[in-house]
């Protein structure tokens, strides 16, 4: 055998054996999560469970059986009424989280009020997202959902408004990276429009709060919804689940939630699902807890194969 032979014989051997060690490694990865699953954490919304920024939604969290409570950071004008920005509800609101079992597992931005919308436009967004940081961290969080639809929907075709939204987000950015808080921007954009924001912005503490039925019905030239979460990858900082305004189980939604269940479990999510579901039967217990079986029976892991 000539050296260059040796040489070529010894480079496809290595190629083969880490291949080899890669495959085993990703087996047993897959043999250990099949026969000790990773629980499923299921949050909710404060505004489904009744009202948003209402302490009281911890306690009811708990009697429903749900992991965690994603709560509402208010912006009351009347200056008495009682919000997250202030510590002593800030140290409340942890107190009842640890009394109650329930984890706080991200903080929703609340309206400001149309004076200081829309939020990528307006010079007070930036300053209340700072402030958010603050709060995300003070109760033990480390995901916002900043939504930038409704009122603050971005146009993409606006260059303007685009550049406008980026730099105010890299600005945040740097603050949340010193609090290891990760702004998640739930939108009405696919995924390509999201990718290029991230892009733009260039920050691993601005990533996506994915909620699919909103996507599914709201972007025009969407292609595949089911695709999407192997374009946005570790993109996705948490997901919403709903099925309008029935039970998770019901026929006749827009998504098909095992299909998708498959595909979050195949880009390595591993985070929370947090409802934003209705009460159909205006049982709201009983309607949550049925929604939260359907959900740690379909998003387990690994999930059950679409038939």
């Amino acid at each position: 055998m000539t050296r260059r032979d040796f040489v070529k014989h010894a480079s496809i051997a290595s190629v083969a054996a880490s291949a080899m060690a890669q495959a085993q490694a990703t087996g047993a990865a897959q043999t250990k999560e099949s026969l000790n699953p990773l629980p499923v954490r299921v949050g909710m919304t404060d505004w489904n469970l009744g009202q948003r920024g209402d302490i009281t939604k911890i306690a009811l969290a708990r009697e429903i059986g749900l992991d965690g409570i994603q709560v509402s950071l208010q912006f009351p004008t009347d200056g008495t009424t009682p919000t997250l920005r202030d510590p002593k509800t800030q140290a409340a609101f942890r107190r009842a989280a640890l009394e109650n079992g329930i984890q706080i597992c991200s903080l929703a931005i609340g309206s400001p009020g149309k004076s200081r919308l829309p939020l990528h436009t307006s010079p007070a967004a930036a300053i209340l997202l700072t402030e958010a940081v603050e709060v995300a961290r003070n109760l033990g969080t480390n995901d916002i959902l900043l939504p930038i639809l409704g009122d603050s929907h971005i146009d993409m075709t606006n260059q303007s408004e685009v550049d406008t939204f980026v730099a105010m987000m890299k600005e945040v950015a740097r603050y949340a990276e010193k609090h290891e808080v990760v702004v998640g921007l739930e939108d009405w954009i696919s995924a390509e429009d999201n990718i290029r924001l991230l892009d733009a912005i260039g920050s691993d503490y601005v990533a996506v709060y994915y909620d699919p039925h909103n996507i599914v019905s709201r972007v025009k030239d969407l292609k595949d919804i089911y695709a999407e979460p192997k374009m946005l990858g570790k993109r996705i900082h948490q997901v919403h689940v709903k099925n309008a305004d029935m039970l998770l189980s019901s026929p006749g939604g827009r998504l098909d939630w095992p299909r998708m269940a498959q595909a979050f479990y195949e880009i390595g999510y591993r985070g929370w699902y947090v409802l934003e579901t209705a009460s159909p039967t205006k049982d709201i217990v009983a309607d949550t807890r049925a929604n939260i079986e359907y959900v740690k029976k379909t998003f387990r892991m690994p999930p059950p194969r679409p038939s």
